[in-house]
């Protein structure tokens, strides 16, 4: 290759005829460089939203599982709460959780200050069902 090929990569020569093809004209470099451009912001969009979508099926999954352990243990609450089953540490969870329950219901049931904040209409929430 000559100096002169080195200055023009976009120049083509046909060495057969000893003519120079002159570059494409400036529309149509554009148009193929915002074609490329589209075609890479397409792939890179479609990568995106693969990774959102999997992003969401993974919070959506581990919404489920916590859902089926919460389940899980509402189930065991009642189990020991009618002595289906018994362990020491579901009894202790379970004397637990009746703990916070008559803290919850002292509370909403004349605890000083409920009626103060607003919160005397709230409804006490329930044990496990």
């Amino acid at each position: 290759m000559d100096q002169d090929d080195d200055a023009h990569p976009d120049v083509e020569h046909d060495m057969s005829r000893g003519e120079v093809e002159p570059p494409p004209p400036l529309s149509e470099s554009l148009a193929h460089l915002l074609s490329r451009l589209l075609f890479r912001g397409r792939r890179g969009l479609g990568r995106a939203a693969e990774r959102s979508r999997s992003r969401l099926e993974l919070r959506q999954l581990q919404k489920d599982r916590d859902h089926f352990w919460v389940r899980l243990g509402r189930t065991a609450y009642h189990l020991v709460e009618a002595g289906e089953i018994d362990h020491p540490a579901l009894r202790k969870a379970i004397a637990r959780i009746d703990e916070i329950e008559a803290r919850i219901d002292a509370l909403h049931s004349g605890g000083k200050g409920a009626a103060d904040d607003g919160t005397s209409d709230l409804a006490a929430p329930k044990r496990p069902h």
